[in-house]
C-alpha cells in the first residue's frame, strides 16, 4: 500500500500544500505532546529522594507515612516539600515543568488579595478558573481529552460506514432497500434526545457519551460509501474477479474498498473538526463529559457566567479555534491530493 506508485504521488501531492502539510505536523505533534502531559504538567514530583530512597509519585501511589506523615492517604506533595523532613540534604523533589495538576485549587499560588476565577499572571499564565484551577493545565488536558474522543470516534465511524455502505452497494437490492429504510429511522433520532435518555438511564460518562455519538454519526459517510460501492460493482474487474470465483468477500476487502477510500480519507478530517465541535458545545450545555474532567466546552461556559473573567472564554476559544482551522486546512489539503484533475488558479 506504501508503496503504490499512486499513494506516493498523492503524498507528494499533499507534501506540496505547505498549509496542509504544517498543520498535519502541528496537529500530530502537539497530540502526541499531549498524550505526554501527566509527565509534563502535574503537581505530583517526577521523582522524590527521602532518607536515601528515590520514589516515582507520578506513576504510583505512595502513603503519606512513607515521608513520614500520620496518614495512609496520598500526601500533598508540595505542602509536603515545604516542611523540615526535606529541608535536610539529601531530601528533595523534582516536580514536572508545569507544576499544576488538573484539578488542583492553587489558592495558595494566587496573589495575595485575588480570589478565583483570577487573572492571567507570571505563574499562571491563562489565569484560574472559578475553583482556581490553572486553565492552561486544563486546556493541555481538554485538548487530550477532545482528540481522543474525536479520533476514536473517526474510527469507529470509518469502520461501520464502511462495512454497512459497502454492504448496501455491493449487493443492492433488497439488502439495499431494507438498510436504507433503517438508516431513515436511525437518521430521524434526535441526537441530543438520545444524549439526554441514554444520560438518564446510564449515567454521564466517555464511554457513553462515545457510544451514543458514535451510533448515529456513521449515517452520513455511509450514503457515499454506498455510492462508491454501487459505482465500483459494476466495473469489468469485478466482473473478471466472480468469474474466477473470487468470494464476495474478497472482492469487497481486496479490490472494491481500496478503490473506494477516497471519500474516507478526504472526509477524515472534517468529521474530526465535527466530533471536537460537537464534543465542546455538549460540554457548555452540561450534557458532554461529567465534572471535573477538563474540557474547552466547560471552560467557555463558565466564562459566559463570569463575562468580566475574559481568560475563560478567550483562551478556550482560542485553542478550538486553531484546532478546527489546522484540521480544515488538513481535509483541504488531502481534498487536492486525492483529485485527479490539477488544481486551476484563475487570475
Amino acid at each position: 500500500m506504501f508503496n503504490n506508485p499512486a499513494n506516493i504521488r498523492k503524498w507528494k501531492k499533499f507534501k506540496s500544500n505547505k498549509r496542509a502539510y504544517y498543520s498535519l505536523l502541528i496537529l500530530f505533534y502537539s497530540y502526541m505532546l499531549s498524550l505526554f502531559s501527566p509527565v509534563l504538567i502535574n503537581n505530583k514530583p517526577l521523582f522524590v529522594s527521602h532518607e536515601g530512597e528515590i520514589s516515582f509519585p507520578i506513576f504510583f501511589f505512595y502513603p503519606d507515612s512513607k515521608f513520614g506523615g500520620p496518614n495512609q492517604t496520598e500526601p500533598n506533595y508540595k505542602k509536603l516539600n515545604k516542611t523540615e523532613a526535606f529541608q535536610k540534604p539529601g531530601n528533595y523533589m523534582v516536580f514536572p515543568l508545569i507544576p499544576f495538576g488538573v484539578n488542583e485549587d492553587n489558592l495558595e499560588s494566587l496573589e495575595e488579595g485575588s480570589n478565583p476565577p483570577s487573572k492571567p499572571s507570571l505563574v499562571h499564565w491563562f489565569g484560574t478558573d472559578d475553583r482556581g484551577r490553572d486553565v492552561f493545565t486544563r486546556i493541555i488536558y481538554g485538548y487530550r481529552l477532545a482528540m481522543t474522543f474525536s479520533l476514536i470516534l473517526v474510527l469507529i465511524e470509518l469502520i461501520l460506514a464502511s462495512i454497512i455502505g459497502g454492504i448496501q452497494g455491493y449487493y443492492a437490492g433488497n439488502i439495499d432497500l431494507i438498510w436504507q429504510r433503517i438508516i431513515e429511522i436511525l437518521a430521524a433520532i434526535p441526537f441530543l434526545y438520545l444524549i439526554l435518555i441514554m444520560g438518564s438511564f446510564f449515567g454521564r460518562g466517555f464511554l457513553i457519551l462515545l457510544v451514543t455519538y458514535a451510533s448515529l454519526s456513521w449515517i452520513g459517510l455511509s450514503y457515499y460509501m454506498r455510492g462508491e460501492f454501487l459505482k465500483l460493482r459494476s466495473q469489468q474487474f469485478v466482473d473478471a474477479a466472480r468469474t474466477l470465483g473470487v468470494s464476495s468477500r474478497s472482492i469487497i476487502l481486496k479490490h472494491l474498498l481500496p478503490n473506494s477510500l477516497t471519500p474516507l480519507v478526504t472526509f477524515l478530517p472534517f468529521i474530526l473538526i465535527s466530533a471536537i465541535s460537537v464534543l465542546s458545545a455538549l460540554d457548555f450545555l452540561g450534557y458532554g463529559i461529567p465534572a471535573p474532567n477538563p474540557s474547552w466546552g466547560e471552560l467557555i461556559g463558565q466564562g459566559r457566567e463570569r463575562l468580566s473573567s475574559w481568560w475563560l472564554i478567550t483562551y478556550p476559544s482560542l485553542a478550538l479555534f486553531i484546532t478546527i482551522n489546522l484540521s480544515a486546512f488538513v481535509g483541504e489539503g488531502l481534498r487536492d491530493a486525492f483529485d485527479p484533475k490539477e488544481k486551476v488558479v484563475y487570475e
